[in-house]
């Protein structure tokens, strides 16, 4: 073979090596899935439950009539401050001091007739110790001393009428008496009104079973002050008395204030939904330890509770966590109970990441820990600086163990 030949034969070969290893590279480069990467680092982390619910005051008066009447005289005004013991509203006395004064009457016209019940027993008694006298030596009939007898019990039974008259009529005017000094109404703690519903010259009711009162008005101290909130069903199982809390009120949303959980509802407050599909809440009271310029009862705000602080953790980002279902491992066994509860447990789903190695993406299993806003604490499956993939969403939910990526910079 003539040598030109020979090197037209080398160079078609190395051609033709050349264009199949081009051809592989470009086959590789296609079969690769463009991915979004990050570091495992170690932060601080914190995990909330955040509820929307009312600003309330710890401790509030609502101010009802105990009589009916009309208000002719009221001293404060919505937003004032008071102390207790001040007198707040006047309903008109005339009527109660009328019956003071119709029992009062009463009263000294029974003792009127007791003075004379007791003369009249007293008389009878010396009638019937006379007749008795006259019987006893035998100048009298003995019908005679009976009828005196009856006489004086007549007496005794009046005088002990008239005894409980007096008592009846001095307990209805101590009754009266002390409704005479409720047509005065008294704050009975130092606080704001926060709600005036009644004004001079309209009446006030007496509140019954059916028909409650009107409520006069409201005091309100705002010295301590509490935000109740609704939390759900699924939340509220992470919460205990004495985690702090961050409030931001409406009014003030650029103001975060601090607090702790006071309280904690063992029955649910609300229902809603169809009956195909139900929301449960449970009202969680948080104590403000912070204090509110200004505040106001019914103010609306939102209240994240710290379930949990870790410092200095391994974490990744809530994204990065993907759950996979292994495939259905069958075994010659599996009539068994144990066997299909062995079974059952190996077809778990369990949660991992893809871990950058080589430019493939591997997929390694990861046991997580407290859930802060943006991050998970890794327990066990990763170490510090190890590169895992983070999205996009769409390649993450289809991506398969040891495919092959390229990195790219978030969108």
């Amino acid at each position: 073979m003539r040598l030109r030949s020979k090197i037209i034969i080398g160079v078609v070969a190395v051609v033709g090596i050349g264009g199949m290893v081009w051809a592989g590279i470009r086959f590789q480069r296609k079969q690769t899935v463009p991915v979004q990467t990050q570091k495992v680092e170690t932060r601080a982390l914190k995990a909330r439950v955040s509820a929307s619910g009312k600003i309330e005051t710890t401790r509030k008066v609502d101010v009802s009539a105990s009589i009916s009447g009309k208000v002719v005289q009221l001293n404060v005004r919505e937003g004032q401050t008071v102390e207790k013991g001040q007198l707040l509203l006047q309903i008109d006395p005339t009527p109660t001091q009328t019956t003071v004064a119709q029992l009062q009457a009463s009263i000294r016209s029974a003792k009127a007739n007791l003075s004379l019940s007791e003369a009249n027993l007293r008389l009878a008694q010396s009638e019937y110790d006379r007749q008795k006298a006259l019987f006893d030596r035998g100048m009298i009939a003995e019908d005679a001393v009976q009828r005196a007898l009856s006489g004086r019990e007549v007496e005794q039974a009046r005088n002990h009428a008239a005894r409980e008259e007096i008592s009846r009529l001095e307990a209805s005017l101590r009754n009266a008496q002390h409704d005479l000094t409720k047509v005065n109404m008294i704050a009975d703690i130092s606080g704001i009104v926060t709600k005036l519903n009644i004004e001079e010259g309209e009446n006030a009711f007496v509140g019954t079973f059916n028909n409650p009162g009107t409520v006069l008005l409201t005091i309100s101290d705002l010295s301590h002050i509490e935000a109740w909130v609704e939390v759900d069903e699924t939340d509220v199982v992470s919460l205990r008395v004495g985690q702090p809390a961050e409030i931001v009120v409406d009014a003030y949303p650029d103001t975060v204030f601090n607090g702790v959980i006071d309280r904690i509802g063992n029955s649910p407050i609300t229902v809603s939904g169809g009956a195909d599909r139900q929301a449960v809440n449970f009202e969680v009271v948080i104590l403000l330890t912070d204090t509110i310029p200004l505040v106001r009862p019914g103010l609306s705000c939102v209240a994240d509770m710290i379930t949990g602080v870790r410092s200095g953790v391994l974490s990744i980002p809530i994204q990065a966590l993907t759950i996979r279902e292994p495939g259905k491992e069958k075994t010659g066994n599996e009539g068994t109970n144990g066997d299909r509860n062995v079974s059952r447990r190996r077809n778990r789903a369990y949660e991992g990441v893809f871990v950058v190695d080589q430019d493939r993406a591997i997929f390694r299993r990861v046991l997580t820990g407290l859930t802060g806003e943006q991050h998970f604490e890794v327990l066990t499956g990763l170490r510090e600086s190890e590169e895992i993939v983070i999205g996009p969403f769409e390649t993450l939910r289809t991506l398969k163990d040891s495919t092959l990526v390229t990195r790219e910079q978030p969108k």
